[in-house]
């Protein structure tokens, strides 16, 4: 995380803390589809509006991760940005749109135990699915228009899209599957580390 932030930063990210920590209290202790934005809005001290500052919806509260749609500048800097390796751009893109998510032990354990309950499940799935297709169509887009970026050359841009949004999403999930109470370990450093898992799985495997 950064060294240093301001006041108004951290006054941001103790909001955003409060609200994480009332949704996924009442959810564990009631279950998901027993909670309303107003119940968590009162259990953190906080309006509605202000609620909606921070998340669009009960699912993004409970479950955790940004569910918005990428803004038009942070797509514009995935089209045009030069590099040699999409992957790794994509992975900055997915850092810088996590920016302030980050939760400690006992939040990380109650979304665990939500995790089991079925709606939360569902919930969780078509979430990630949809963030993973968003991904997907900038990746074929900068491919289509850059084919020489291709590492599948023999592949379409749409396979190599979709083999790249599949590594992201599940280097997410492990990267956040544990807990990082201070923010200490920043989340490029895990998304890379979950990859490079990834890559020493695959060594020497025949398919």
């Amino acid at each position: 995380m950064q060294e240093e932030l301001t006041l108004r930063e951290q006054k941001r990210l103790a909001t955003r803390d409060a609200i994480e920590d009332a949704a996924t209290k009442l959810v564990d202790e009631r279950g998901f589809n027993d909670v309303t934005v107003e119940e968590i809005c009162e259990a953190a001290g906080i309006s509605r509006r202000t609620f909606f500052n921070y998340f669009d919806s009960k699912d993004s509260a409970v479950l955790g991760g940004p569910s918005k749609e990428f803004t038009e500048d942070v797509r514009q800097r995935f089209l045009t940005e030069p590099t040699d390796n999409v992957l790794t751009l994509a992975l900055h893109v997915v850092d810088a749109h996590m920016v302030g998510h980050h939760h400690g032990t006992v939040v990380a354990e109650r979304r665990q135990r939500i995790a089991t309950q079925p709606e939360a499940a569902m919930a969780s799935m078509m979430r990630k699915r949809e963030k993973a297709h968003e991904i997907k169509q900038l990746i074929e887009q900068r491919l289509t228009a850059e084919p020489e970026l291709q590492r599948l050359p023999d592949s379409s841009p749409a396979t190599e899209a979709m083999i790249i949004a599949f590594f992201l999403r599940e280097a997410l999930w492990l990267a956040l599957a544990g807990p990082d109470i201070d923010c200490t370990e920043p989340l490029a450093d895990r998304l890379h580390g979950a990859l490079h898992l990834f890559t020493e799985y695959a060594k020497g495997i025949q398919w």
